[in-house]
């Protein structure tokens, strides 16, 4: 199918905090733990394409060298991004688009961090190639936290592929980035890098979300995207607990499209019944 042949398209729901349901236990890669226990993923995609799900990501959140290190597993980026987005494929039997999912790298640039910009157009690159390699249908460069680095991911997946860029950042409380940007002048910005949608994930405040979308609709010229978290969690013996019901959830973002979102998803505490009480509160 075509991306944006209809809206709105429906993304998937969460991966890691569903993956943690399934047995894996945090601390370890989760990218090795899947690619050991791959019935549990298939099973996991599987669910969010019979649901209703236009696109499933791969589990490459943390395939990036720099990410894979902190395992001593940094030379296996290219392997695992094959891998994993080839489980994905298996799983969607061809019913959903995937995505090649790349989160942020965690370093801070130069000046301020230590780390080089070329440096870290050379991590996305060797990504992006790999994902570019395995087929997937478009990137997914989300939970960003700098416009600049996000640009530079932009600028790295473009250096080797035409495929289609869907970009979207984390926000604090008031609405702006780690590093103060708000999402209007990114929007413009990523408007003029050139990629197919914008938003919003990792982020559970729903009052936050629509200021947010009411905001950018009214300027965006590309889809926005909003992935957002299953409420606002609350830490019970150190852990994060997501309390916003499915068919709340559901309703939620359906305002959130009648705002203007048309990619929507969800991201932590959500799964397979988040995402069919949104495509069954859309069709509503």
């Amino acid at each position: 199918m075509e991306l944006f042949d209809r809206l709105p398209l429906i993304l998937d729901g969460a991966t890691g905090t569903e993956l943690q349901k399934k047995g894996y236990t945090p601390g370890c890669s989760m990218e090795q733990w899947i690619l050991e226990n791959p019935d549990r993923l298939i099973e996991l995609h599987k669910g969010y394409v019979q649901v209703g799900s236009d696109v499933v990501y791969a589990a490459t959140f943390g395939t990036n060298r720099i990410a894979l290190e902190k395992h001593g597993l940094g030379d296996k980026v290219r392997e695992f991004n094959l891998r994993l987005a080839e489980l994905t494929q298996k799983a969607v039997e061809g019913k959903a688009l995937v995505g090649g999912d790349i989160a942020p790298t965690g370093k801070t640039l130069e000046p301020y961090g230590d780390m080089p910009e070329d440096r870290l157009f050379e991590v996305y690159v060797e990504q992006a190639g790999a994902l570019e390699e395995a087929g997937v249908d478009l990137f997914a460069v989300e939970t960003q936290m700098s416009g600049r680095e996000a640009e530079i991911a932009v600028s790295a997946i473009k250096s080797l592929s035409k495929k289609p860029i869907f970009l979207s950042f984390t926000c604090n409380a008031v609405g702006r980035t780690l590093y103060g940007e708000k999402a209007t002048d990114l929007l413009e910005s990523a408007q003029e890098w050139g990629v197919s949608a914008f938003g919003i994930n990792c982020c559970g405040d729903f009052a936050l979300l629509e200021r947010l979308v009411c905001e950018m609709s009214a300027i965006s010229k590309i889809p926005l995207l909003v992935k957002p978290n299953a409420g606002i969690p609350k830490f019970v013996d150190g852990k994060p607990l997501f309390s916003l019901a499915p068919a709340e959830f559901g309703l939620r973002m359906a305002e959130l499209n009648s705002l203007g979102a048309s990619v929507l998803g969800g991201c932590c505490g959500t799964g397979q019944q988040h995402i069919s009480a949104l495509v069954e509160s859309l069709k509503a």
